[in-house]
């Protein structure tokens, strides 16, 4: 059995991880894009620039929930270590 929040840590973690991959990925083939992408940042959808814009946006909630969870674990364990 796990403690209070290791789980919490553990898939937060990974979440984490594989979300800054994904996004450092994308970020890497939005610049890289040949003919370039001007302007980076634009709310244009359309296209495969807009594609890729799409994608990294919708990978956002994913960043954010690795950081939630694991902020979340660390809190339960502290807690949990401060009742003990």
């Amino acid at each position: 059995m796990t403690r209070a929040g290791t789980g919490l840590v553990i898939v937060g973690v990974a979440l984490l991880i594989t979300a800054v991959i994904s996004e450092t990925a994308l970020i890497i083939q939005l610049v890289a894009y040949e003919p370039a992408c001007e302007p980076l940042a634009a709310w244009s959808f359309t296209g495969a620039c807009g594609g890729l814009r799409l994608i990294i946006l919708l990978m956002l909630p994913f960043l954010l929930a690795g950081v939630a969870l694991l902020i979340a674990g660390l809190i339960r364990r502290t807690a949990r270590r401060a009742a003990a």
